[in-house]
């Protein structure tokens, strides 16, 4: 599978250039036994504060990562970044945690903010026909009140409510006649991603979304898509809180968008961060 390949030779290249931090807590939200559905989300936090952040929803992730997140503690993050193999869920949801954590950390050190460029707010696209893969509830309404034709590509139909003037699909093939695609990024565990590209047609239509997409978008962007969403964490105490209540955690960082044209590259963020350790 070329997109795993590349990324455990991209984790290769940055354990070989740069020094990580070890992971220091996992940060999970309780386990939610009713039967409400809810995105809920974990955080890997490496020694320095650095936060990667990753969707905990997928099959038993949750509940297993409860029952073994002691044995990580102190890991290297990039070992457990290079665990992540789409076939495992629960070790892949933590290894994505893992790289967008070390990802955080090495934009970080180099300087980069992607927060401060300038970003379109997915509630403004002037496309007609909108995809997207996941249920996003906030944003197709807004989509619907604006008259445009949404379709959806849930895996999990019962997340979507009944009587919305939506297609739903569960396999997603429907992507090829949309004319913008918002996707989860929570595809990156599952190793769904190159599927969703294949199926969209036209890969310049494809837009990474959700705190997931936190990670260096280099292997993304080589495989065509438009643009990746992210979160910077910049209250580590606020987001504590708000994860161990169960409140919403949004306040405590940053949300960017990158494209191609306004990302720097891995290669040269790695090259600052030796040029200054030098």
């Amino acid at each position: 599978m070329p997109y795993l390949e590349n990324y455990l030779s991209l984790i290769n290249r940055i354990d070989q250039s740069i020094a990580v931090p070890a992971i220091k807590r996992i940060l999970l939200p309780e386990s939610n036994a009713s039967e409400e559905i809810k995105d809920n989300f974990g955080f890997v936090i490496l020694d320095d504060g650095t936060t990667g952040p990753f969707y905990t929803c997928f099959d038993n992730t949750l509940e297993w990562l409860h029952q073994h997140e002691h044995q990580f503690i102190g890991q290297s993050a990039v070992s457990i970044a290079a665990q992540l193999d789409g076939t495992n869920i629960p070790l892949s949801a933590l290894a994505l945690g893992s790289f967008n954590a070390l990802s955080q950390h090495i934009m970080a050190r180099a300087e980069f903010d992607p927060s401060i460029i300038e970003k379109r707010a997915d509630s403004d696209i002037t496309a007609n026909h909108i995809g997207m893969v996941g249920y996003f509830g906030p944003l197709i309404e807004r989509y619907i009140r604006q008259g445009k034709r949404v379709t959806i590509i849930e895996k999990q139909p019962e997340r979507v409510p009944e009587g919305l003037p939506i297609q739903l699909h569960a396999s997603p093939e429907a992507l090829a006649t949309c004319d913008y695609i918002l996707c989860t990024a929570s595809t990156l565990i599952n190793n769904t991603i190159e599927s969703i590209i294949s199926a969209a047609q036209d890969p310049s239509k494809v837009n990474l979304i959700g705190p997931s997409a936190s990670g260096l978008p280099d292997l993304l962007f080589d495989l065509g898509i438009h643009s990746t969403g992210g979160f910077i964490v910049d209250d580590l105490d606020a987001l504590v809180r708000a994860v161990s209540s169960g409140d919403s955690w949004g306040n405590s960082g940053r949300k960017y968008q990158l494209t191609q044209a306004t990302y720097p590259g891995v290669d040269r963020l790695l090259k600052t961060i030796n040029k200054k350790t030098s």
